[in-house]
């Protein structure tokens, strides 16, 4: 006995313990997990030694490889003859270590039920955590594959290498069934190993993809083109004299003052939205209607339509209701049903996958994520920024269209904060309830030889300041008016304005934000506060008309022949490398 390994004598003194009945049933949990923990540091420390002996990172790579597949092998699952004959009589094991197991009925020594005690068994391996399925196992089985498979350990060698390879079978490819099938693959890759746009590009994988889209009629391989594009950080030249953004503000349902203004752009320059701006970029309802107008190219009817609708079911609750939802989830509105009105609208259509349409703009939504030391911009994208370009503000495109909208609009005590994998988001109003500066900064990392052509920022409505207030000091020095100030700088849109418009001349940068009879809140839904509020933004477009003509104008504005010879040229080098 004394010559066996310690962890066979652990295995083999714990089996005794769990035979001699409940006495010791205790005294069997610790066994077990002293054994567990004996053979994970065995383990473990043999893994370390051999890395010690050798400074070669193919060793190591394929130490971990081996490591993570023994691991995945291991079960720690005890069957169910076994367990039955560890509370079975010890003469009954004396007689045949092989027999079968008892009986269900069967009683140990103290006539307690066998089948009843197995019942507690579970309990008995629960500290261990073996064969029970987590809360984030059971959110992990509803994802998508592309979204909770687990990645191999793969060297960034072999990421390399089966780059190569895919770009290379791309560029072979003669028929249009192969070349559909190889620029899948390359896509699937490239979700997979984001990495790997590093080495596609140096591949050549952008002149491939070009003189594909080129040669080619096929709507499905030059939408399959164009996400593979969008994912390598591609950005075609733009078609104007330069890039036209939009900015939408957040301001709840006072959004009816933007699809009022955009309908009076629409009037002057004869296109529909997403075919008169390069990029669009809004927050919280901005958001909402940048999606619906950038992405799915609704009409701005439809886009009233779909907005009303939704305002009207997600807005109308008691106050009872609102009240017991606050105390209880933070989130006065109903939140469940808010999201699947989202998904609804939105299915699981992916943030980046908008880009096979050639017609679809650049889009982005700003959240605020609020669990990190320091409150932060997020940024939705729907495109990858090129290689060796990095933004100011964190962001990723491989999140669902409807999960963009749901974090951008998560106005505090409104709706219930949105989880995504380790973050927490927040209406992006909170930090930038203008998000113009960071649309151009986006736009600016895209196209960074570009000219702007024209900025286009609108707001949600704002009131004229009132001169009398504040002469009460104890108006002044109330808790409620302090709060109230720094919520207001908090969420202040003018003061973007103000540096803008000192940066950018003023035929290039245009801000419409009309004075409302009245601040409505955000969940405003009476009808004729909806009705005043569509009568305050048409005294501002007969007020502004000039503005919007100058506006049009700008947008309208078209290339020269130098320009278009210049960009010829560009195109030709991208697609041939010369």
């Amino acid at each position: 006995m004394s010559s066996l390994p310690r962890c066979a004598r652990v295995g083999i003194s714990t089996h005794r313990q769990i035979s001699s009945g409940p006495s010791n049933l205790d005294s069997a949990k610790m066994h077990v997990k002293n054994m567990v923990l004996t053979q994970w540091k065995l383990i473990n420390g043999l893994k370390f030694y051999l890395l010690k002996l050798t400074n070669d990172k193919t060793l190591e790579n394929a130490l971990n490889t081996e490591f993570a597949q023994f691991l995945q092998k291991i079960n720690f699952k005890i069957p169910k003859k076994e367990m039955l004959q560890y509370f079975a009589s010890d003469k009954d094991k004396d007689k045949d270590d092989s027999s079968k197991a008892p009986p269900a009925d069967a009683k140990d020594k103290k006539g307690q039920s066998i089948q009843s005690r197995l019942q507690n068994i579970p309990g008995m391996f629960s500290s261990l955590n073996i064969g029970m399925k987590t809360a984030e196992e059971k959110k992990k089985e509803s994802m998508p594959n592309w979204k909770c498979a687990p990645k191999p350990v793969i060297s960034k060698e072999s990421i390399a290498s089966r780059t190569c390879q895919v770009i290379t079978s791309i560029k072979l490819a003669e028929s249009d069934h192969l070349k559909m099938k190889r620029i899948e693959d390359l896509v699937a890759h490239l979700e997979r190993y984001p990495l790997a746009k590093h080495h596609a590009v140096k591949d050549g994988a952008i002149r491939a993809l070009l003189r594909i889209r080129e040669g080619t009629k096929e709507p499905n391989i030059q939408g399959s083109a164009n996400l593979a594009l969008a994912l390598l950080g591609h950005t075609d030249i733009v078609p104007g004299a330069g890039l036209r953004i939009l900015s939408i503000d957040g301001g709840g349902t006072r959004g009816i003052l933007v699809i009022e203004m955009l309908k009076k752009l629409e009037e002057f320059t004869k296109k529909p939205v997403h075919e008169m701006f390069d990029f669009i970029c809004g927050v919280s309802t901005g958001a909402i209607l940048a999606c619906l107008i950038g992405l799915k190219h609704k009409t701005l009817d439809e886009v009233s339509d779909i907005y009303k609708n939704i305002s009207t079911q997600i807005f109308t609750q008691s106050a009872l209701a609102g009240t017991s939802n606050l105390v209880w989830s933070h989130s006065y509105y109903d939140t469940a049903l808010w999201e699947k009105l989202l998904k609804d609208q939105w299915q699981d259509q992916i943030l980046i996958h908008t880009r096979k349409d050639p017609r679809t703009p650049k889009f982005c939504a700003v959240s605020a994520v609020v669990n990190h030391s320091r409150l932060t911009a997020y940024v939705f994208r729907n495109y990858s920024l090129p290689v060796k370009v990095q933004s100011q503000y964190c962001g990723n495109y491989n999140h669902y269209v409807w999960e963009a909208i749901r974090a951008s609009a998560a106005a505090p005590t409104y709706f219930e904060e949105c989880k995504i994998d380790n973050m927490l988001h927040q209406d992006g109003g909170i930090l930038v309830n203008n998000p113009t500066a960071v649309a151009i900064h986006e736009a600016r990392l895209l196209w960074p030889r570009a000219p702007i052509q024209c900025v286009i920022s609108f707001g949600t409505g704002r009131t004229a300041p009132n001169p009398m207030m504040g002469i009460d000091g104890y108006t002044c020095s109330s808790w409620k008016t302090k709060f109230l100030a720094i919520l207001d700088s908090a969420t202040d849109t003018e003061g973007v304005h103000t540096m803008l418009s000192d940066l950018l001349p003023t035929n290039v940068y245009f801000r419409f934000n009309p004075y409302l009879t009245e601040m409505l809140n955000i969940a405003e839904i009476h009808p004729q506060k909806l009705e005043q509020l569509k009568r305050d933004a048409l005294m501002y477009l007969r007020r502004n008309e000039d503005k919007f003509q100058n506006a049009a104008e700008a947008l309208s504005r078209k290339k020269g022949i130098g320009q278009k010879g210049v960009d010829w040229i560009s195109k030709k080098r991208e697609m041939y490398g010369f």
